[in-house]
């Protein structure tokens, strides 16, 4: 009787349908921080789909997860980090000889972080310039608020009195006259910032920002919207930095390449739902125009209708440096000491900023490797046939 039971229950385990799932976890931020929200909409949408299974752990911040996701004895994999700290980094590992982030790749921008600098609405405090001999909260060494307020007063030089701030202490400590303002980097709206103005009783406002003595050369003209928060009384200009999803390439197997490579495609196929029931910032992400495998093989582009057997006379090639919602005219970038033009063209309902022309793909190529180390982590070379992009396989060789 128990060897027909047991020859039961094994048949029944046989039946049962499994569903295998690849995990992965994804570094995110603070509670009350953008990052986590991201990630929780990303997980809420993508998870447990197509044999992916996604969860969200919080963390600190932003250079939290670039120790981690460089850490040779840690799991971790993916993450969120700042712009403007993967640069940081990748300019510390050129003057230090060291390679912490040659193994780090960007899987796709995500939305735009402004940058908030907040204080009291009676401290008089309305521009950057204001904030000399202030003391400024920055964050603490986990955030990539601290890099963004240590690039700020270096390249300023507004020469404000940096304190270590958690973020959960910020409105605390400004509350209570420890410090006059307070900087954090985060898509708006922040849900730290999300405050009741019938409760304050000194009202907040934020400090607006402009390019003063060229520091934000790197960085996009933003707005803070009026409508952001409830006790904001005007909009307010300032910059802004893109959120990467970055993964660590050699810390993957073949089967965890793929899965990212899949996370990617699902986050742009699922991408008008992310907008419609996430975070407001999803509305700006940008379709990316170049479908990368993770596993290091350029995924099959499909060729352009027309005639494709004209010779390489008639083509130029371009290094694409970022996408944006928006065209601006006459835009110049300075990138290895030399200043470039910018080529806009519209792709994808988003507008493609390019620099150089080159007759050859391989002299393309040089350039690309310059502004990748120039803070261009995602720069890549554009083929175009009678100035229309061309993603004929045959001419990236």
């Amino acid at each position: 009787m128990k060897t027909i039971i047991r020859q039961l229950l094994i048949t029944g385990c046989i039946l049962l349908p499994v569903q295998v799932f690849s995990q992965m976890t994804i570094l995110s931020g603070p509670e009350k921080g953008s990052y986590n929200q991201f990630v929780n909409d990303i997980v809420k949408v993508l998870g447990e789909k197509d044999g992916i299974k996604l969860l969200n752990r919080q963390t600190k911040g932003s250079a939290f997860n670039f120790k981690e996701l460089t850490n040779p004895s840690s799991g971790v994999k993916i993450g969120l980090i700042q712009s403007d700290y993967l640069s940081l980094m990748e300019a510390e590992d050129k003057l230090n000889s060291t390679n912490k982030t040659g193994s780090l790749k960007v899987v796709m921008d995500l939305a735009n972080e402004e940058i908030h600098v907040v204080t009291r609405k009676s401290s008089g405090l309305r521009i950057l310039q204001d904030l000399a001999n202030k003391k400024v909260g920055i964050g603490s060494e986990d955030q990539g608020s601290l890099a963004t307020a240590k690039l700020m007063r270096e390249r300023s030089k507004v020469s404000w009195t940096s304190y270590y701030v958690n973020f959960d202490q910020m409105l605390k400590q400004l509350k209570g006259g420890i410090i006059d303002a307070f900087l954090v980097v985060g898509s708006a709206p922040l849900d730290m910032l999300d405050i009741d103005p019938r409760v304050m009783v000194d009202g907040g406002t934020l400090i607006e920002l402009d390019d003063f003595n060229g520091w934000a050369q790197y960085y996009d003209q933003d707005t803070i919207y009026r409508k952001d928060y409830r006790w904001l009384e005007k909009d307010v200009p300032t910059f802004g930095v893109r959120t990467l999803l970055v993964v660590n390439e050699s810390k993957l197997t073949g089967n965890e390449k793929q899965t990212v490579s899949n996370i990617r495609k699902a986050i742009i196929k699922e991408l008008p739902v992310l907008k419609k029931e996430g975070h407001p910032k999803w509305k700006e992400v940008i379709i990316p125009d170049d479908d990368i495998d993770m596993a290091g093989q350029e995924a099959a582009q499909p060729k352009p209708a027309g005639n494709t057997s004209e010779t390489k006379e008639n083509i130029l090639y371009r290094v694409q440096i970022y996408s944006r919602n928006y065209e601006k005219e006459g835009v110049e970038v300075s990138i290895g000491g030399k200043s470039y033009k910018t080529y806009v063209y519209l792709h994808l309902d988003a507008y493609r900023y390019t620099i150089g022309e080159f007759t050859t793909f391989s002299a393309a190529v040089e350039l690309q490797n310059i502004c990748r180390k120039a803070g261009y982590p995602e720069a890549f070379v554009a083929a175009f046939r009678n100035n229309k992009r061309d993603l004929s396989p045959d001419l990236f060789k």
